[in-house]
């Protein structure tokens, strides 16, 4: 603990802050504690009103008592202010922000399906922006826009929308964390996010095609299929996977929490597989509907495969397979060990 706190008072630096401040760190579904950050930032800002846990559209997380020293509060999707329109995109925030002075956000870059990494203005943008505001931004027609893309910050229409949103809702600093140099990074959201993609090797080199993949799930993405299938997405959507056609995904992940809470994702998941519906006529409404419709993209292309899962039928009944055993390792391709962060690139 405490040499992680080092590393967050050293990105800091000498920074201060006097006024009326707001932090926002992220929900449990994301493999980082904010508690040294918060201590760290508590040392140099004096006022801080709250600290609001991120949640965009999924549901409250579960308060550790480590954290009671902090005025805590879950974001309210349904309780939040007007900032700006971005976009065509009506922006929003949780209500706190009308109360501070500034804002800062705790986060971690890991690569991301649409926003290209996830960080810098994306915990306001997002995890405390409005259902309204959430939904609009994640429309079938925005996450299937041909320059939105993982990896990719530059040129990304997503993510311009985010930064956009962020500077609406008032958000001055980022406090980043990234795995791959093991490093937090301050200041502006844009430039932290800027400097750790130039300095992140967010893929490495293969030299084949492989016919089967077998993911290494983190338990904090573990937990619903909501979470854990971006790993398969991430990798299948990027720029040179190393996949033949008709390639297994395979993620091996308890999945307790089933499909996960998100109603939109759920809903359209009934759908006939492999759900190609999804991407064509009325577009899927809802929280999460937009991991369903990239599922779909993926689905025609790739088959995806489940092991270890609690309730393996609960996702037959969709039409998944789904088995209760653990993947045979010795029989899958190509193992990736980190694909929320770092993915193979076929060199071929």
């Amino acid at each position: 603990m405490e040499e992680n706190r080092m590393k967050e008072s050293f990105a800091l630096e000498d920074w201060t802050f006097s006024g009326k401040l707001v932090v926002t760190i992220p929900d449990a579904t994301r493999p980082i504690d904010p508690l040294p950050a918060l201590h760290a930032i508590a040392l140099r800002a004096s006022n801080i009103q709250k600290v609001v846990v991120g949640l965009g559209l999924h549901k409250p997380m579960k308060i550790p008592s480590t954290w009671s020293s902090f005025p805590i509060v879950q974001h309210n999707p349904d309780d939040c202010i007007s900032t700006s329109v971005v976009d065509g995109i009506p922006g929003s925030v949780h209500r706190s922000f009308a109360k501070s002075e500034a804002s800062l956000s705790i986060g971690i870059a890991e690569l991301h399906q649409y926003a290209g990494f996830s960080g810098g203005y994306k915990g306001v943008a997002v995890g405390c922006g409005g259902r309204q505001t959430i939904s609009q931004l994640h429309h079938r027609d925005r996450v299937l826009d041909p320059g939105v893309r993982i990896g990719v910050l530059t040129g990304n229409p997503f993510r311009e929308c985010i930064d956009e949103l962020g500077k609406a809702a008032g958000c001055q600093w980022a406090l980043n964390y990234s795995p791959q140099q093991d490093q937090w990074f301050f200041g502006d959201p844009s430039a932290v996010l800027k400097s750790i993609a130039s300095q992140s090797n967010s893929w490495y080199s293969v030299d084949k095609k492989y016919s089967s993949v077998l993911f290494s799930i983190p338990k904090s993405k573990g937990g619903s299929l909501y979470q854990a299938s971006r790993a398969a997405t991430y990798l299948a959507l990027s720029p040179n996977p190393p996949l033949v056609k008709g390639a297994e995904l395979w993620i091996e992940a308890p999945l307790d929490e089933g499909f996960g809470s998100e109603e939109g994702f759920v809903r359209a998941l009934q759908q006939p597989y492999p759900w190609s519906k999804l991407l064509t006529g009325e577009p899927p409404l809802g929280a999460g509907a937009q991991r369903a419709i990239i599922l779909a993209k993926v689905c025609t292309q790739y088959t995806i495969r489940l092991f270890g899962v609690r309730d393996p039928q609960l996702f037959r009944n969709v039409g998944l397979w789904a088995s209760q055993e653990a993947a045979p390792r010795g029989s899958v391709g190509l193992l990736v060990s980190h694909p929320f962060y770092r993915l193979p690139q076929c060199v071929l």
